[in-house]
């Protein structure tokens, strides 16, 4: 799919919605919808309209039709096995759909939360920078979702010598235990003309990967600003979140909050998006005006009043 001349940005949702508007059509019946589900569940393959019939109690002839307007959108595929003729879920096209839906959600969330920054900041712009490491994509992700919802910048810190699938399980992990820094690019990160920093990183033996331990030594400009941290892992940050949170704070960053997000966390398409209406319901505006608030914030912390 190309993209188009009208969007400032394309991500072909122009063409997206009209054609996911039609299969949302198509499966907005009941009946659809049961047939859908005991297509996904059968796992004999031999399914046909006198079975589906028989289990959904209607006749032959609109379970026929049913399964022609199913057949229509791609999401219902058959084959002919003799006289008879069987009915399964077209994979492919029920993969494309979950696609098409995650990127139409993932845009109305961005859309809904840069609607909530411009209220929460409406007295006051925050000029922030998201400053992160990533090795396989996941925290890049999720800072990417960050910029997309709040239009901040983004600098990506990356290793002067790409880490391997070996060496990272090997060198780069003895340095995470160890905090060493690795040498980076850019070098040096000059935040002196932002008000509020966001710093990602991924978890490697528990602690802040070699990176992101360089680029908290590499800022420049940041005594007395404001900072969130996260880190992307499994399961748990292990000693990552305090150990980022002291090596920021012996460079003069105040850090007023620190989230971790575990895989399931970062399988939502929005991730980034959810993540910033956690630091928004922090309320950055009223910290820049001296008001204490609550240092750790997620799925599991409470907010302090």
């Amino acid at each position: 799919m190309d993209p188009c001349t009208r969007c400032e940005v394309c991500n072909n949702l122009c063409e997206i919605v009209p054609r996911m508007a039609v299969t949302f059509k198509a499966l907005g019946d009941l009946t659809r919808l049961q047939i859908i589900y005991l297509l996904s569940t059968d796992t004999s393959g031999t399914l046909g309209v006198s079975e589906l019939a028989a289990r959904l109690k209607i006749s032959q002839p609109a379970v026929s039709q049913h399964l022609k307007t199913l057949k229509t959108e791609g999401l219902v595929e058959s084959r002919r096995e003799g006289f008879y003729i069987y009915y399964t879920i077209n994979r492919e096209r029920m993969v494309e759909f979950r696609e098409h839906f995650e990127l139409m959600y993932s845009t109305v969330m961005a859309n809904c939360s840069r609607e909530m920054i411009r209220r929460s900041t409406r007295d006051r712009a925050i000029s922030a920078c998201v400053i992160f490491y990533s090795y396989s994509g996941i925290t890049r992700s999720v800072a990417e979702g960050i910029r997309n919802a709040s239009g901040c910048d983004l600098i990506e810190v990356k290793t002067r010598e790409p880490y391997t699938a070996f060496s990272a399980y090997t060198t780069g992990v003895l340095h995470s235990r160890t905090g060493t820094c690795d040498p980076i690019e850019p070098a040096e990160i000059d935040v002196s003309g932002y008000d509020f920093l966001i710093i990602g990183t991924p978890v490697w033996a528990w602690k802040p990967s070699p990176a992101i331990n360089a680029a908290v030594q590499a800022l420049r400009g940041c005594e007395g600003k404001m900072a969130v941290i996260f880190t992307t892992c499994s399961t748990q940050p292990g000693e990552a979140l305090p150990i980022l949170s002291r090596a920021l704070a012996a460079r003069g960053v105040r850090v007023m909050a620190e989230i971790s997000l575990d895989a399931q966390d970062t399988r939502n398409p929005d991730a980034g998006g959810e993540l910033l209406r956690q630091i928004i319901a922090a309320d950055p505006v009223r910290t820049l005006a001296g008001e204490a608030l609550p240092r750790e914030l997620g799925k599991n912390q409470e907010k302090k009043p």
